[in-house]
């Protein structure tokens, strides 16, 4: 993921690269054997498809490649072709909608905005599978796409959109919005507008719609369609979180917030999903929506420290001299667990260790400081929403003997915890020199059931 900002450029070259090595191959001979040689030197197939995937899902603990395809859920197909078969099964859905690209149209010839456009759906998609997500339906500038399924627990379903939104922002933001500027084409009105809300097995009707060979099968139920009303009420370059999600998985509010509007030249909050439509008995719903605060979650996301730092108004300092991570603990196995990437049971052992490489010139010791924040109403009152007193450990450049004055090569001190309360949670680090100046700071989210 070092090359995070170049995705969208490599991904676009592979993508448009057999067209353009064909038009030069022509201009500069017309022998069958120096256009062969063009073709071969080129991305093609898996190598193109799963660019993208090959770097995200490592980062995010996710092994191989999803290729999946278009149209039906797999955990459905046995529904194909059926006029009464149905089951009921949660789902995450999210709409993605391309703000801005009609607009192209007018300024550039329709073979470059055909090639730009394709490139930014497949980023999408590849996105979207990089998080085990099924690509539902391509409409227009639009993808539909499912999270979840009948082998994967409700709240990682909800926990692979998220991390799928948080990523597909930082792509536009970070990789084709820079490439649009280094290739001239205007970005000021381009970007992704996202609505994502989950329904729970008793919310969404799964069946088959149309005819047999002219339907798919696909899902309904409130939640559903809420996604793509969600989608529609976000502003550019945002999401917005349905009542679905935000309740199942206590998201906090720290990591979200109220949309606002502007009406008759003063600021409006916009709590509910608007219009306000109402139930058997003629009252309002008052369907709760939040936007996603995009700029907090990276503090928790798995992205790249390295690459986090960098995005405008960051408050992750990194250091190639520390590493902190987090495992769980059982049966005295220890095994990684990375940030906000899954959803942990209760009760969980955990570890959160500091390293830091000695040979880097630092001056020792070096103050650490863990300061957790719980979140969701399963926290007590007292502590919830609230960063606690930090824990305090030191790390210390020790020789390696008394006979051997050179200092053992890592440092290391680590902090104990458990998993207690529903919800997402956090556990920043501070690390200080001998100083006091800040050399390091991130966080880690913890996910519990």
């Amino acid at each position: 993921m070092d090359n995070f900002r170049n995705l969208f450029e490599e991904l676009y070259e592979s993508v448009n690269g057999r067209s353009i090595a064909m038009a030069s191959a022509e201009a500069r001979t017309s022998k069958s054997v120096r256009m062969a040689e063009s073709f071969d030197a080129l991305p093609s197939g898996p190598q193109e498809e799963y660019l993208i995937q090959q770097q995200i899902r490592p980062v995010f603990g996710k092994e191989g490649v999803n290729d999946t395809p278009i149209g039906t859920h797999p955990d459905f197909i046995e529904l194909e072709g059926t006029s009464t078969g149905t089951q009921k099964h949660y789902i995450c859905t999210i709409f993605v909608d391309i703000k801005g690209s009609t607009r192209l149209s007018l300024l550039y010839p329709l073979e470059t905005v055909y090639q730009f456009k394709n490139a930014v759906i497949k980023a999408c998609i590849e996105t979207i599978r990089s998080f085990d997500g099924y690509v539902h339906r391509i409409m227009g500038d639009a993808v539909m796409a499912f999270f979840g399924g009948k082998d994967t627990d409700k709240e990682n379903a909800i926990a692979d959109a998220i991390n799928c939104i948080v990523v597909l922002r930082a792509i536009l933001e970070e990789s084709i919005k820079p490439w649009m500027e280094r290739n001239g084409i205007d970005a000021k009105d381009f970007g992704f507008r996202i609505g994502c809300d989950f329904g729970n097995d008793d919310e969404v009707l799964w069946g088959g719609f149309g005819y047999k060979n002219v339907g798919e099968v696909s899902a309904t139920g409130l939640p559903v369609d809420m996604a793509s009303k969600l989608q529609s009420l976000a502003g550019k370059n945002q999401a917005m979180l349905g009542q679905g999600l935000l309740q199942y998985v206590n998201w906090p509010e720290k990591y979200s917030e109220i949309k606002k509007t502007t009406k008759d030249g003063s600021s409006e909050n916009l709590p509910v999903v608007t219009p306000n439509i109402t139930n058997s008995d003629g009252s309002p719903i008052n369907y709760q929506m939040r936007q996603l605060a995009y700029r907090k979650s990276l503090e928790f996301s798995a992205l790249p420290r390295s690459f986090r730092q960098q995005i405008d108004g960051s408050n992750v300092i990194d250091h190639a001299a520390i590493s902190y991570k987090c495992f769980t603990v059982e049966d005295d196995v220890k095994s990684e667990y990375i940030s906000a990437s899954s959803f942990l049971e209760k009760h969980v052992s955990l570890v959160f260790v500091v390293t830091s490489n000695t040979r880097y010139r630092i001056n020792y010791p070096l103050k650490v400081v863990f300061i957790k924040t719980n979140h969701g109403i399963d926290t007590p009152e007292d502590e919830r929403d609230i960063e606690q007193k930090g824990k305090v450990r030191y790390l210390k450049k020790t020789k390696i003997s008394a006979y051997n004055k050179a200092p053992v090569p890592f440092a290391r001190t680590e902090l104990e915890e458990n998993t207690l309360y529903r919800g997402l949670h956090t556990m920043k680090c501070e690390i200080y020199d001998a100083n006091e100046h800040l050399l390091f700071r991130d966080w880690i989210g913890v996910m519990i059931k």
